[in-house]
């Protein structure tokens, strides 16, 4: 009887463990076949965004096989590490990198509410960019974005992202109050002039003693 106990609790945790290593298992891995998404908001800049587009290029998929991110064919040659996704100077290389080889992106419009989400996104790793800013804005810093996202041991694929927002300054510039500089002396005195005026007298005195003599 004590053996049959003892086996049967010994079932009941073997199959524990294989359903909790089950469970891990399906959680440390995505779903490639599961389709994702990215909500941006910008609606708590410190000014409204009034519409405008972002870009987005897949750069990296899942590997089933490998278990880890790969680079997509077109970023294989970018020099740019897979251990460095999370960078921002990987965000930036990648960004350069796409525009010298003028690699496509998609367009994904931003409402007038400062929101915009991309749907029905493949696993993979995104490059988000701007082409042209949101009017009185600085254009947003390259960054990349992991669709599912790694969270607490789940996999997240509705990725929310809020990207960095520099609003453009029009206020004038400082002027400044200090005092102009004396000039450097360049050599130049003053002793000609007094010589000058006692010549220019002597021969107006001159000028008009010789007209008194014709006149005599």
């Amino acid at each position: 009887m004590l053996r049959k106990t003892l086996c049967c609790l010994l079932c009941c945790i073997s199959i524990m463990c294989l359903a909790a290593t089950a469970v891990f298992a399906a959680a440390s891995v995505p779903d490639a076949t599961q389709a994702g998404s990215i909500s941006f908001d910008f609606s708590g800049a410190e000014k409204p965004v009034k519409g405008g587009n972002l870009e987005l290029r897949k750069v990296a998929y899942w590997d089933d096989a490998l278990g880890t991110w790969c680079w997509c064919e077109n970023y294989a040659s970018a020099g740019v590490s897979l251990d460095d996704i999370g960078s921002e100077k990987a965000a930036n290389q990648l960004y350069l990198y796409a525009l010298v080889t003028n690699l496509s992106s998609f367009t994904i419009p931003v409402g007038k509410d400062g929101k915009a989400t991309a749907e029905k996104l493949e696993p993979g790793v995104y490059l988000v960019s701007q082409s042209v800013p949101f009017a009185g804005f600085s254009y947003i810093k390259p960054a990349l974005i992991c669709v599912p996202c790694r969270m607490d041991d789940t996999w997240v694929y509705e990725v929310e992202a809020a990207p960095k927002l520099s609003p453009l300054t029009t206020e004038p510039t400082e002027t400044t109050t200090e005092p102009y500089e004396e000039l450097p002396p360049t050599g130049q005195t003053n002793w000609p002039i007094p010589v000058l005026v006692l010549v220019g007298s002597f021969l107006i005195l001159l000028g008009i003693c010789l007209r008194k003599d014709k006149k005599t």
